[in-house]
């Protein structure tokens, strides 16, 4: 490796070891929503410096989050969207699953009011294995499969509610210093005076913070060992429109 090469890469790690310290550092009535967008914009921004081929955003954020991220429960389907699928969908072809997930569903202790981490939720082969295996059961709502409810896939529809709608998704609350994520009972009231419960999902701020300090790491080696330059991913120039720097 050149002593430029290996520069640059100090160069670009460096710069966002200080951007994620700046980020930490945000202090206004609004800081907690402003950190998740800009740790979701940093996300962003280090997938793109590694997966720039790939023919999506969706495709770069998640290949970043499963191959530099270390977060295994990722790959976890959440019982919860799981079992909300099922109910919306009444089909037959479900009613394996829908046994099988709403009794795996109830025996959860976050009915007795405990919080619990995700940990808990199933793995995509254990759902994959009670999945109908007929073609059109492959989606059983427009947009929504098996994949779907993984959590590397809810962490990106996470952040699209954060970029396009600047809102955190769903009704979930932290409590004390969490940084892994998990789940909480919600009763509500309506003006009615009718009290209903949810489960809601809850990504930490510490936790997405985690995942950015762990990526940024973990690319850091993977540029050095592969002696890649993180800036050949990127257009550089006067020109707005990338394509006129070229």
């Amino acid at each position: 490796m050149t002593s430029e090469l290996k520069k640059d890469i100090d160069r670009f790690i460096n710069h966002f070891r200080q951007q994620l310290s700046d980020i930490e550092a945000i202090n206004t009535p609004n800081a907690d929503l402003y950190q998740r967008l800009l740790y979701a914009s940093v996300l962003d921004t280090l997938a793109g410096a590694v997966f720039s081929k790939r023919p999506s955003n969706r495709d770069r954020f998640i290949s970043f989050l499963q191959r530099f991220c270390q977060w295994p429960e990722g790959n976890r389907v959440s019982l919860s969207h799981l079992v909300q699928l099922l109910r919306k969908n009444p089909d037959p072809a479900f009613a394996k699953l829908r046994i099988w997930a709403i009794a795996k569903y109830n025996l959860l202790p976050i009915h007795g009011g405990q919080i619990i981490d995700i940990s808990l939720d199933p793995s995509f082969d254990e759902v994959s294995s009670n999945w109908p295996t007929q073609k059109e059961h492959r989606t059983p709502l427009e947009g929504i499969d098996l994949i779907s409810l993984q959590h590397f896939q809810l962490l990106y529809a996470y952040r699209n509610t954060l970029v396009h709608e600047f809102r955190i998704p769903g009704y979930g609350m932290e409590f004390g210093s969490d940084e892994n994520p998990f789940y909480h009972e919600m009763g509500t009231i309506d003006d009615a005076g009718d009290s209903s419960d949810s489960i809601e999902l809850v990504y930490p701020r510490k936790f997405l913070n985690r995942l950015c300090n762990t990526g940024l790491n973990q690319l850091h080696l993977y540029f050095i060992e592969n002696g890649l330059n993180p800036y050949d991913s990127r257009t550089f120039g006067t020109y707005w429109l990338s394509e006129l720097n070229r």
